[in-house]
């Protein structure tokens, strides 16, 4: 978006100014210009391929048949073509963006599609692994979401596994298993009509708020390998924190409205119960203070080149996918909000021309 508002506004008459005027006698600023707009409906071209193949995933999936997922292809495949925009990286961005569209798949079945046996068969074939789909479904909508999952997930394994010279697939269930605990954790909170603790409650929506899914397989594709002792350390399980920290109350706070009307709390509503937090103005204030809080650590911690062990290319995804994030929760839910949707068409589908001669 930034760099689409830049070219745009880019002013093809501006001479700089140093300690004296320098023109190029050779190269003018239509010509900057002029590569500027070309390398963006390249790189556009390139994105709408691959919205098409992942429109066709989703199909060869089945999951356009799951009435109760909400069905938000665009938006997902949005936020990896904003945050992993070279060309190059097209693995990348398939993964983040297919792994984004199971997360909302799975999260709407734990929330409203599915029942316990349901949410309980599926971890349960995911522990499993390698299972008779067949016979050991209980439904279709479980066969559907597990096959996706364990199509995807192999998939992205491969891929993953090739760029890093050693087998990763393991990991990536581990992060899926884990994420899918927390959401039938929530969901049994719903069902016995339980209030957590504050800090309770955040400890399991930073897994349930689902960027594992999203986030840590894409590093495995942006090109440095990553040993064993790098994935597990301390610097990237603090990366992923701060993040899911961010991510968790900036949605909080757009959905505390919407999420009250339906009977569920959130963070807003915990800090009314838990603190001293007496209206929803005080509680929100406190949130936006503790978003920026974490949103300043993580800027911190991408920075930071002493004694960090991971690679900075990885490390810009947590970055870029806050940034994403705040983009997302400005005004409203991300997913419905008229100002994100018009922004998805502008990178998506609407090619920059040239204004000027």
């Amino acid at each position: 978006m930034v760099n689409r508002r830049n070219i745009e506004q880019y002013n093809v008459d501006s001479t700089r100014i140093l300690k004296t005027s320098y023109c190029s006698p050779n190269i003018g600023n239509a010509d900057f210009e002029r590569l500027a707009v070309d390398d963006f409906n390249f790189c556009q071209s390139i994105q709408q391929e691959e919205l098409k193949l992942l429109e066709s995933w989703v199909v060869d999936n089945s999951l356009d048949k799951l009435k109760f997922a909400r069905q938000k292809t665009s938006y997902c495949y949005f936020s990896a073509a904003a945050t992993l925009y070279s060309p190059e990286l097209s693995d990348a961005r398939m993964s983040w963006a297919k792994n984004g569209i199971l997360t909302t798949v799975v999260d709407d079945f734990f929330d409203v599609g599915g029942s316990i046996e349901e949410l309980l068969n599926l971890i349960q074939l995911v522990e499993k692994w390698d299972v008779n789909e067949e016979t050991e479904c209980c439904s279709e909508h479980v066969r559907i979401i597990f096959s996706a999952l364990h199509h995807t997930i192999c998939e992205i394994g491969e891929s993953a596994s090739n760029c890093q010279a050693r087998h990763v697939t393991a990991h990536i269930i581990e992060i899926w298993l884990e994420l899918l605990h927390s959401a039938f954790r929530e969901a049994e909170w719903v069902r016995d009509s339980y209030v957590p603790k504050l800090n309770e409650y955040m400890a399991n929506g930073l897994i349930s708020f689902a960027l594992g899914p999203i986030v840590l397989p894409t590093i495995y594709l942006v090109g440095p390998e990553l040993s064993e002792n790098i994935v597990q350390s301390g610097e990237l399980r603090d990366l992923f924190k701060l993040l899911s920290t961010c991510g968790r109350l900036l949605n909080d706070v757009q959905s505390f409205k919407r999420e009250s009307k339906e009977g569920k709390l959130n963070a807003v509503s915990l800090h009314m119960i838990h603190t001293d937090a007496a209206t929803e103005d005080d509680a929100i204030k406190e949130i936006n203070r503790t978003i920026n809080l974490n949103r300043r650590e993580l800027l911190r911690l991408v920075l930071q080149e002493e004694d960090s062990v991971v690679p900075r290319a990885c490390k810009d995804l947590f970055w870029k996918m806050c940034r994403v994030l705040h983009q997302f929760y400005t005004k409203d839910d991300g997913f419905t909000s008229e100002v994100m949707f018009l922004a998805v068409k502008d990178i998506l589908y609407k090619p920059i021309t040239r204004l000027q001669s």
